[in-house]
């Protein structure tokens, strides 16, 4: 038979074998976090891009429907529809009004204003321009009863949705023709090439 204090050392010693055995190491730690950072400093700006791609591309969608719908509406209802933009208010927003005399009061407190991407978009990150008109007072898009086109006079009418942190993305769509067809693009700087124009 062992003596006790024998019996204790021998206990002691397994426990402090089995202790020692098990866990990380403050250097197996802080290379497993530096691994991660790295990874994510890879990740980060690619993340950003492509939420951008995602943010513009849904303003665009968003504002194609809209010029579809402002067509359908001026046909249905026989009365001239204009798609009006805000491209000062932050985000963009949009409305579809009716118009008789094809002036509209972009004051009226009564108009039905849409903000791209109905909340989803965060504010101060995507910009929206048109290619006529001023940037605080753009041509707006009128169509009449038959669908046509009455303004803008001239073609392509381009709407550009890009990003507030740089040049791209870049996402357009254009009124090509009187019947208002519709192009859509992407960067570049030509509609009639697949592009959009920067401003």
């Amino acid at each position: 038979m062992m003596p006790d204090s024998l019996l204790l050392m021998k206990r002691q010693s397994s426990f402090n074998s089995r202790s020692t055995a098990s866990g990380f190491t403050l250097i197996e730690v802080l290379v497993v976090v530096v691994l991660i950072g790295v990874l994510f400093a890879i990740a980060a700006p690619n993340w950003v891009a492509f939420i951008n791609q995602q943010r513009t591309s849904s303003a665009r969608n968003q504002l194609s429907q809209a010029i579809r719908n402002a067509q359908t509406q001026a046909q249905q209802t026989k009365v001239n529809r204009a798609l009006l933009l805000d491209s000062n208010s932050n985000p963009p927003r949009y409305a579809i009004v009716a118009t008789l005399t094809n002036m509209v009061n972009t004051t009226d407190p009564t108009i039905n204003w849409q903000t791209l991407g109905d909340g989803s978009i965060p504010s101060g990150t995507i910009r929206l321009s048109v290619n006529q008109g001023t940037p605080t007072n753009p041509v707006f898009l009128i169509f009449d009863s038959f669908g046509t086109v009455v303004s803008p006079g001239s073609f392509p009418y381009t709407l550009t949705i890009g990003s507030t942190l740089g040049t791209n993305p870049r996402r357009c769509v254009a009124v090509v023709t009187l019947l208002g067809a519709l192009a859509e693009g992407s960067n570049g700087t030509d509609i009639n090439s697949g592009g959009c124009p920067t401003s």
